[in-house]
């Protein structure tokens, strides 16, 4: 999957929580308490999996093996 692709489906699956949520949402006003139930549930599916994107092709670490970071004073 290409980067644009990704974004292609984060993008997506943005528009699907907001949807959901504004569903819920507008249930819960109508009294309609076990179906807004529902579609929170959904909508914190949808989150769980947003959590799962993770950037490609992003920044690298700044200490390597060979190279590493000085994280405390010489002495």
């Amino acid at each position: 999957m290409s980067q644009r692709h990704s974004l292609i489906a984060f993008g997506a699956l943005l528009f699907a929580i907001c949807y959901l949520a504004t569903i819920a949402a507008w249930l819960a006003r109508d009294g309609k308490y076990a179906e807004a139930l529902g579609f929170g549930g959904l909508t914190t599916g949808l989150v769980g999996v947003l959590g799962t994107f993770r950037p490609k092709n992003g920044v690298e670490p700044a200490g390597t093996k060979t190279d590493p970071i000085a994280t405390e004073e010489v002495r």
